[in-house]
């Protein structure tokens, strides 16, 4: 029986393909990975038989568990690594957090590793460059580097480009490392206690501040979150204030990754943690309420929205959203006007004024945390810089209340743990010890040695006891 001829043989997805073209030339193509548009990137080879292209494939095959895997693709870590960002990091990550990622791509990883090949990539050409960002930067920024750059090699892994991650067996020490520059800079995160009245004194001379910058010092606010305040969100009845959303500046890239534009809106707080309902002391309630009235006269008098329940609390004159940036200007005016500019004070510095003055309160980090809408007790204490903190030493002294007993002078026979008489004879050696000299104690030892060895005296509860008993003897 005749047998059909077999037609060209195509392999699975990534595994290569060899045909016969109709002039007989054999053709084998395999796939090596993607282009920068995202379309197949293909490697031909021609040859006079099968077996001679086939061949030509080897190179370019993985072999791993008794399966070949994508080819590996002659690519550049800078455009490979710019692709993922713009098509899968992108789509992870907020606005921001994506530009933080491409900033560091582009200042700590392409100007080291551009022209790399994903497999050149090792251990020994790793570690020297985070060993020099440790060095420089700290230890929080070099991890998100790190993170980055492996979620970069994790995607090359799957892909076949790689056989193992090696920035796995990249390690960072625990301990944080901070830049010098960087240390004093966050040394100071709340308003030291001899500018707070003078700060308190020069918001008396403005109304929209006032209201506003006590928001963020009395019910620990990020300024975003201040911005994004709706009427809805304070309670003047139960005297509480909600913070259910933030403000922030999202950016616009284009293919290259780069900023063309920013626009400010109203989205998510920072973390789910973020989310809370916080009580209002009474001084911020009067506050709110004072800048309500003024808002309602303005809205009156201009007939803008300013007070209704989605108004904002401080939106611009018209009942328009604020934008960071327009906000901080005002900010620095202001304290310029109040000859406040040259004390360093920042925006965020509110907030943490008002979780120092808590810690000043001995208050628990638990609440600490509760209010200031963290989502781990770590970043609540980092922003303790409290420098007279009475917290700990207030928590130890619960024993010196509780367990007075233990002040008790201690009522006991003498000599209860001493009971043999070669206790007794070195408790008396020592004493004889301490009250002699270096050279007296030679001549002693010599003298002592010689009796002992006159008298075949072995030991020094011995030689005591025979001092003893001379001593009774003469008298």
């Amino acid at each position: 029986m005749q047998h059909k001829k077999k037609s060209a043989t195509r392999r699975g997805n990534h595994e290569g393909s060899i045909y016969q073209r109709k002039d007989g030339l054999w053709i084998s193509q395999i796939s090596i990975g993607l282009k920068q548009d995202g379309k197949p990137l293909r490697k031909t080879f021609t040859g006079a038989t099968r077996a001679e292209v086939s061949t030509k494939l080897i190179p370019y095959m993985n072999k791993e568990n008794g399966k070949i895997v994508t080819a590996r693709e002659e690519v550049r870590i800078e455009s490979h690594m710019m692709f993922w960002l713009m098509n899968y990091k992108v789509t992870t990550v907020s606005g921001r957090t994506f530009e933080s990622c491409i900033r560091n791509a582009k200042l700590h990883i392409f100007p080291v590793y551009g022209n790399y090949r994903p497999q050149d990539l090792n251990i020994d050409n790793l570690q020297p460059h985070f060993k020099m960002l440790l060095d420089k930067y700290e230890l929080d920024t070099v991890k998100k580097i790190k993170y980055l750059f492996s979620e970069y090699l994790e995607y090359c892994l799957d892909r076949g480009l790689i056989d193992s991650n090696p920035l796995d067996r990249i390690k960072f020490k625990s301990m944080e490392r901070k830049a010098k520059e960087n240390t004093e800079k966050k040394e100071q995160k709340a308003l030291p206690e001899e500018l707070r009245e003078p700060f308190l004194v020069a918001l008396n001379t403005d109304r929209f501040f006032k209201a506003f910058c006590l928001t963020a010092m009395f019910a620990g606010l990020r300024p975003g979150e201040v911005i994004g305040l709706r009427w809805r969100d304070i309670d003047f009845n139960k005297e509480t204030l909600s913070v259910m959303r933030g403000m922030t500046v999202e950016p616009e890239f284009d293919k290259e990754g780069n900023v063309i534009a920013r626009k400010t809106v109203i989205g998510k707080t920072k973390t789910a943690g973020s989310v809370r309902t916080n009580p209002m002391p009474k001084l911020l309630v009067q506050a709110l309420s004072e800048w309500k009235y003024y808002r309602t006269e303005m809205q009156a008098g201009t007939g803008f929205s300013l007070i209704e329940a989605d108004d904002f609390v401080f939106g611009t004159n018209k009942g328009e959203l604020r934008s960071y940036s327009g906000t901080k200007h005002m900010f620095d005016r202001f304290l310029k006007k109040n000859n406040l500019h040259k004390k360093g004070i920042h925006f965020y510095e509110l907030r943490h004024t008002f979780s120092n003055t808590l810690f000043e309160q001995n208050t628990n980090p638990r609440v600490v945390q509760a209010l200031m809408g963290h989502r781990k007790i770590e970043t609540t204490m980092i922003y303790n810089t409290v420098r007279d903190n009475k917290y700990l030493e207030s928590a130890i002294g619960i024993f010196d209340s509780r367990y007075d007993t233990a002040l008790q002078a201690v009522d006991e026979p003498k000599h209860k743990y001493h009971g043999s008489s070669k206790n007794n004879a070195d408790i008396q050696y020592k004493q004889l010890d301490e009250k002699m000299g270096q050279a007296d104690k030679m001549l002693m030892m010599e003298k002592v040695s010689d009796f002992m060895s006159q008298n075949n005296i072995s030991d020094l509860e011995e030689l005591f006891s025979v001092i003893k008993k001379k001593s009774e003897m003469e008298m």
